[in-house]
């Protein structure tokens, strides 16, 4: 027996009895968690050697809320270039035809994209907009139905303009309405101090002007009729809709960089923006249809076989439907990490101190860092990400609690103080 086997075997041992000695100390730590009186799935992995240092219900499945976009990004990342799709068109004789692709760029205060008014304007043709033959769903499947009038439940479109929100401030004394064509919409006045919208319609009825109220954004319904009525008010003139596939011979034109829409999503828990990149994916590929006919597309069509077992409902979270373990966010964060350059990947995710959700947490010294995505809703907290400990080592983890019959904030206080053992 050569002295290379022996010491091989003798390393290989160490190393077992070394994993082995962590496993133990996170079980004792985690029993000591209020993690483990939880509804809550673990699974911690050393990221350079793979090795797996803690599981809890790792292979059991939980609503992930907004950690759901992180499949999104791992799924724009795998079909979409550098450049945002912003919209196809195909000239005729007399007539421009346009597409949305679900670009949420366009017009919305948040980014400085007029790229579709302004191609649309040099034209002295006839103004098409091709709305899609079968109707996209504005709302996901599993959403609140009384989140209807909050902001980050804006309406998903194939053309999104103003990014499908109206903003209502008060200036002199008086409504300021963005974008104005939405001021005729205002129907009265209530004893709240909140912008209300019908839930079925663009009525909006309003606080009174001595409130306390400072702004608001509130999602309009959307429609093939209320793009082009906002595209002809920009444009000052006419713009029709026809129920029309795209065309083989439709252009795509490009207009901003992918990582503009990233950083929101990710940062801020954009979700008009996560709903949208599946929209773009489809108009890149010309898939037809809404988030459930995209996303099994994409889980048929992806190398991700992990991705098969999951139930995926929305591209943001909101939905209630969605049902992910943490086995499955490992995967993607792992082959999120392939992708994407890891200096980039970091500047992607919040970071704790610094960035996003995760700015106002902070760790025991300044070398512990986290950069990952959180995600809550009422008794749920999940964040998944890369945890680096004080020592310079990295872990990808993934913590999914649900059924916390206590405040987020308190689940989330829980999360980060388990993991801050990590050292």
């Amino acid at each position: 027996m050569s002295n290379q086997f022996v010491r091989g075997v003798c390393v290989i041992a160490i190393l077992t009895n070394l994993f082995s000695c962590t496993q133990v100390n996170w079980s004792k730590t985690f029993q000591k968690s209020p993690l483990s009186k939880q509804s809550s799935g673990l699974l911690i992995q050393e990221l350079n050697t793979g090795q797996f240092v803690f599981s809890h219900r790792s292979d059991q499945f939980f609503m992930p809320a907004s950690n759901t976009k992180l499949a999104t990004f791992l799924m724009a990342k795998s079909f979409l270039g550098d450049s945002i799709p912003s919209f196809a068109y195909l000239e005729k004789k007399d007539t421009l035809f346009f597409w949305g692709t679900g670009d949420p760029t366009q017009l919305n205060p948040a980014f400085s994209n007029t790229s579709l008014i302004d191609f649309l304007s040099k034209s002295n043709k006839a103004l098409v907009f091709c709305a899609p033959p079968k109707e996209i769903p504005p709302l996901g499947n599993g959403w609140s139905w009384d989140d209807y009038n909050d902001s980050y439940s804006a309406e998903i479109s194939s053309l999104p303009l103003y990014g499908n929100l109206v903003g209502f401030s008060i200036k002199n004394q008086k409504w300021d309405v963005s974008p104005r064509f939405f001021k005729s919409a205002i129907t009265g006045t209530h004893s709240f101090n909140y912008v209300l919208r019908d839930r079925l319609k663009n009525e909006f009825t309003m606080p009174n002007l001595k409130s306390e109220f400072k702004a608001q954004q509130v999602p309009f319904v959307t429609s093939a009729a209320m793009t082009a009525k906002l595209l002809a008010d920009t444009l000052k003139k006419d713009v029709m809709v026809q129920r029309k596939a795209w065309d083989p011979l439709a252009k795509i034109h490009y207009s901003g960089l992918l990582d503009s829409l990233y950083v929101p999503m990710l940062h801020e828990s954009d979700n008009m923006i996560a709903e949208h990149l599946l929209l773009l994916i489809a108009a890149k590929n010309q898939w037809p249809g809404g988030a459930q006919d995209i996303i099994s597309r994409l889980k048929k069509e992806s190398n991700f076989e992990f991705m098969k077992s999951v139930h995926w409902v929305d591209g943001s979270g909101l939905s209630r439907y969605n049902l992910f373990r943490p086995m499955d966010f490992i995967e993607i964060l792992r082959a999120l990490s392939q992708k994407v350059d890891p200096a980039n990947l970091h500047f992607l995710l919040p970071q704790t101190g610094k960035t996003g959700t995760l700015k106002s947490i902070k760790l025991k010294s300044d070398n512990r860092i986290i950069w990952a995505k959180s995600g809550s809703f009422s008794n749920t907290y999940d964040l998944s990400g890369f945890f680096q400990n004080s020592k310079g080592k990295t872990y990808v983890f993934s913590i999914l609690t649900n059924l916390a019959n206590q405040a987020v904030s308190v689940s989330k206080r829980d999360v980060i103080n388990f993991l801050e053992n990590l050292d």
